[in-house]
């Protein structure tokens, strides 16, 4: 490789050391991100690209693995210092750098320039544009740690370097912060492409990739919590991993890392604070005991006036803090930066910390009660906290905040004297979201003792009621009349309450049967919680919601609020509230009813990760009743019906919506005449005969039973109720059934449009489950029929494939060799006794193959079997 020439400088200073003029190494540890390396190949398409991040952000790295990938021959690198303030020995480096790729021609006029030592600088820069002009194609200058050049003759030649930039050049400059260069100019022009710290902060992804590179592994909870306090910053990371691959207990390490950590601590203070003036290092550390501060709160902190310019300063000059929200008017600090800070006053001047926290707690009191309750337990202030809390308690659990709320209590204690009634009723709430219900009993019963019964008291207990499973009485009326009384306990709950007492309403108004005036309360109620920092009520309602399209059979609107539901309690973290159980209840529900029986036993177990013994006993058991038919709709039909029968046993005589009652006995029943086992069905029929009064889904179990025995006439007569069932599902399954048992006289128009009807019924909400349950005639009907269901053809092929796919895993390879063979024999019409001689096995061991081909192919009888199997090719 060539060195510069020797006429690169008229003097022997300004030889340019060779590290300065090529790209460095990359490590093997290093985690190449092609997608970053993309953003900066699509950069580079404009004149001028930065790349501007605090120290340890990976800049320098990822642009030597961006020339090691993309290839060096039109790439020039120069690594600056201190001592390129001197234009002369910037230029030098820069000629060096040029002469080293191969894009430039021997002989070119760039190899021959020479850097004047106190001459012509702005000639200079001309006859370098020149030269640029001359070169047959494209080359990038990298420009490294711009932050380096101090001299203003240097700044301005760059400067005059990029307002007359050649067509060939391409500039790339990486440094700590902005250059002073018209930057402002270039965006405007479109010149400029800017890549800064939130692009080059590393993912979970990414950081698993660098901690397995150094021989460190996590777990998922482990990563996220080093991510979020690293916030991706390369440094940190790496420091972590160092770190991580001495200790035993990677938790207590996780826990003191950012604020203990001897090696962050150093990299810090070396490449990042030793550069401050120190009464910007005081102004750092005492602003540190917050996330956040606004120019006012950090002029009260640290009691400088000029604590604005201060911040916008250390934004501008050195990223330390960046500006947050849409109009900038907050400023964050790096999460290890702020740590380090905040161990370092703790160190440095015990006990300013705690004022410090007092002073932030009574700035936010009256605007942001949240951060103002954080800063009075950071500083150990009770009575503070407990103002706090009897002031905002109430709007904080409306908005979600149940955590802090149960913090706070917790640092305040709420067993002092009957005064603190107000307090066991907010902490009653806190318990009850938990789904701790012993716990908020006990509150609620000291907050009876201690206050005057209120519409506010009666509105918890009726809530608690409800959480329990047991009817409420709800009282509406203005909020005025919910919110507490007492002059020193004033109310800033605005429509939430109102929202809330509308929402255990409608719940109420469901239990008792009443969908039509829960929905009223329920839209109202969802109008009131509109509110950005309603939105823990707007996830219920959407739930109450939900539960009232049950109901009525949309299971589309159902699937939909629930979701929403979801949505809202994983953006905000609530994701252990047994409310939102039901929610998952009947997300599980409808992908039941759309064949998906592995989406529905995941929504079951995220149900029941909420669930504990001392919950409503209801979600239990509708927990669990998915599972169990999800679990049979995958084929473990024998413990998917175990499981039905389980989660029935143990819901006991507690009561269950009618509606929700005939719904699970519905599929335990049909589960167990699939599987022969008339003793369940007959139990399950008097369970739900005793528990709700619905004549047209008990008519359908026993028009089921009687065609199962082969009674087609008496079946009949039984389902003639059915058909004008008020349920949907229920008149699609009567519908589904008369096909079958017009099917099996030979009335084949008559099944025709039973099945079309049946196919008209399930199209609107996407209900599939019934026709995977049918009989194997009325399927084999139904794909026979395919093009001639109208507009609803397009739903009857899609069932059709899901039957398909359902049935791919029912194949003969379910069954053994024997059963292939037992089941070949009965399609013979041949007798058990004759299929035992034949195989030269007991009557006895060839029921028990009869026993296993019906559970298998999900029939209950011989003429089912033969044929399923003959639908299957099996036969």
């Amino acid at each position: 490789m060539r060195g510069p020439a020797p006429s690169a400088a008229p003097d022997s200073r300004w030889r340019i050391p060779h590290g300065k003029i090529v790209a460095p190494r990359v490590p093997t540890t290093f985690v190449r991100r092609k997608p970053l390396r993309d953003l900066l190949d699509q950069a580079v398409a404009t004149p001028v690209t930065t790349i501007c991040a605090p120290a340890g952000y990976g800049k320098t790295l990822l642009l030597a693995d961006w020339i090691e990938t993309t290839g060096e021959s039109d790439k020039a690198w120069v690594s600056l210092d201190a001592a390129d303030g001197e234009p002369s020995r910037f230029f030098a480096g820069v000629l060096g750098a040029i002469r080293e790729c191969a894009a430039v021609p021997d002989g070119h006029r760039l190899r021959d320039l020479v850097v004047p030592g106190d001459g012509d600088l702005t000639g200079f820069v001309a006859e370098l544009g020149d030269a640029f002009d001359t070169l047959p194609g494209r080359l990038c200058l990298v420009l490294d740690d711009v932050q380096e050049i101090s001299g203003t003759r240097t700044l301005h030649g760059v400067e005059m370097l990029i307002r007359h930039q050649p067509a060939a050049l391409r500039l790339v400059l990486s440094s700590r912060f902005d250059p002073p260069l018209p930057l402002a100019r270039l965006r405007v022009q479109g010149r400029l492409r800017e890549i800064r710290a939130h692009h080059l902060r590393f993912c979970v992804e990414d950081a698993d990739k660098l901690l397995e590179a150094t021989g460190v592994s996590l777990t998922n909870d482990q990563l996220s919590r080093l991510i979020a306090q690293t916030d991706g910053w390369v440094a940190g990371l790496r420091l972590a991993a160092r770190s991580l691959r001495e200790v035993a207990d990677i938790d207590a390490f996780l826990a003191d890392f950012a604020a203990d950590d001897r090696a962050v601590a150093d990299f810090l203070m070396g490449e990042v604070l030793a550069r401050l003036p120190e009464a910007t290092r005081e102004f750092l550390r005492v602003i540190s005991v917050c996330e956040e501060v606004s120019p006012l709160l950090a002029e009260v902190l640290s009691g400088r006036d000029d604590a604005g310019a201060v911040l916008d300063a250390l934004e501008r000059d050195s990223s330390l803090v960046m500006g947050t929200g849409r109009d900038r008017h907050w400023y964050r600090m790096h999460p290890l930066l702020r740590a380090y800070l905040r161990s370092d006053l703790d160190r440095q001047q015990p006990g300013l910390a705690a004022n410090l926290h007092r002073v932030a707690a009574s700035w936010f009191a009256a605007e942001q009660p949240r951060k103002a309750l954080h800063h009075a337990m950071r500083a150990d202030d009770r009575d503070t906290v407990r103002e706090l809390v009897r002031q905002h308690g109430l709007a904080l659990l409306l908005s979600g905040d149940h955590l802090l709320v149960r913090q706070a209590l917790s640092a305040i204690g709420v067993n002092r004297s009957v005064d603190e009634g107000w307090l066991a009723l907010i902490s009653a709430l806190t318990h009850l979201e938990a789904g701790e219900f012993t716990a908020a009993g006990a509150n609620l019963v000291k907050a009876g003792r201690a206050c005057e019964v209120t519409p506010l008291l009666r509105l918890v207990t009726s809530t608690y009621a409800l959480a329990r499973g047991h009817s409420a009485q709800v009282e509406l009326g203005n909020p005025a009349s919910v919110a507490p009384t007492r002059p020193d306990l004033p109310a800033r709950v605005g429509p939430g309450l109102e929202a809330w007492a509308r929402l255990a309403t409608g719940w109420a108004l469901i239990e008792a049967g009443e969908p039509d005036r829960a929905r009223t309360q329920l839209d109202a109620a969802q109008r009131l919680a509109g509110r950005p920092d309603l939105d823990y009520l707007a996830m219920h309602c959407r739930t109450a919601q939900g539960a009232v399209h049950w109901t009525a059979g949309r299971y589309t609107a159902m699937a939909a609020a629930c979701a929403e539901s979801v949505a809202i309690a994983d953006r905000h973290g609530w994701r252990r509230s047994p409310w939102l159980a039901i929610g998952h209840v009947m997300l599980g529900y409808a992908r039941l009813l759309r064949l998906d029986p592995a989406g529905a036993r995941e929504q079951a177990a995220q149900a029941w990760a909420v669930l504990d013994r001392a919950s409503d006993p209801r979600l239990r058991y509708l927990s669990r009743a998915v599972e169990g038919a999800a679990l049979f709709d995958t084929g473990r039909r024998e413990a998917g019906l175990r499981l039905l029968r389980s989660a029935r046993h143990e819901l006991a005589d507690v009561a269950l919506m009618p509606e929700l009652a005939v719904t699970a006995a519905l599929i335990e029943y049909r589960s167990a005449l699939l599987l022969g086992q008339e003793t369940t069905a007959r139990e399950v029929f008097q369970w739900a005969k005793q528990r709700a009064d619905f004549p047209a889904e008990l008519s359908l179990m026993i028009a089921w039973a009687r065609f199962a025995r082969g009674e087609t006439g008496s079946a009949e007569r039984a389902l003639e109720p059915v058909l004008d069932a008020s349920v949907r599902t229920t008149r699609l399954e009567g519908w589904l059934l008369k096909s079958a048992m017009a099917i099996s006289s030979g009335r084949r128009t008559i099944a025709r449009s039973a099945l079309d009807n049946a196919v008209w019924l399930a199209e609107p909400e996407t209900v599939m489950r019934p026709f995977a349950q049918a009989d194997p005639a009325a399927r084999q009907l139904l794909v026979e029929q395919i093009g001639g269901f109208g507009g609803c053809d397009a739903f009857a092929t899609t069932v059709r494939r899901a039957l398909s796919d359902m049935d791919g895993e029912r194949s003969a390879s379910t069954l053994t060799a024997r059963e292939n063979a037992v089941l070949g024999r009965l399609s013979l019409q041949r007798s058990l006794d004759e299929v035992a001689v034949d195989l030269s096995v007991s009557v006895n061991t060839i029921k028990t193959h009869v026993r296993a081909i019906y559970a298998k192919l999900g029939v209950n009888n011989r003429r089912a079997a033969v044929a399923a199997a003959r639908e299957r090719g099996l036969a």
